[in-house]
């Protein structure tokens, strides 16, 4: 008989415990992120926080002041593009699955291709229905 959710949760805390991980009764800690890295905007003292794009920062830049982001919050294209390295090496989700990219969007589409051509050759054993008599 398969393990409940209750009882592998058990088994894991047993064994976290066994090992010297986690606190007292097991748990493992969750995962904290980084705080957010903010900056401030020389001119009027606005506090941002900074992004791999900052999108935000060059908009209260350029419509609040009609100046560049570099006058308003300076390093903050050096903290970006420091996120964009270390993000770059772990891709996640759809980047991360093997087979990415137009070679497997042509594979894909050729594949459909086909099955619409099977379908439309009826295949073996396919029967064409009579309208009413």
């Amino acid at each position: 008989m398969p393990e409940s959710h209750k009882a592998e949760n058990a088994r894991r805390k047993k064994q976290n415990i066994a090992a010297g991980i986690g606190d007292e009764s097991g748990r493992l800690p969750p995962r904290i992120k980084a705080d957010a890295k903010m900056a401030k905007c020389i001119l009027c003292q606005a506090e941002l926080k900074i992004t791999k794009t900052n999108t935000e920062l060059k908009q209260h830049s350029e419509n609040k002041h009609g100046k560049t982001i570099d006058v308003c919050f300076p390093g903050a294209e050096a903290i970006s593009a420091e996120m964009k390295n270390s993000i770059a090496g772990g891709k996640k989700g759809k980047e991360a699955k093997a087979g990415s990219g137009k070679a497997s969007k042509k594979a894909t589409k050729e594949n459909l291709d086909d099955l619409l051509m099977a379908g439309m050759a009826g295949g073996p054993g396919a029967k064409k229905k009579k309208g009413k008599k």
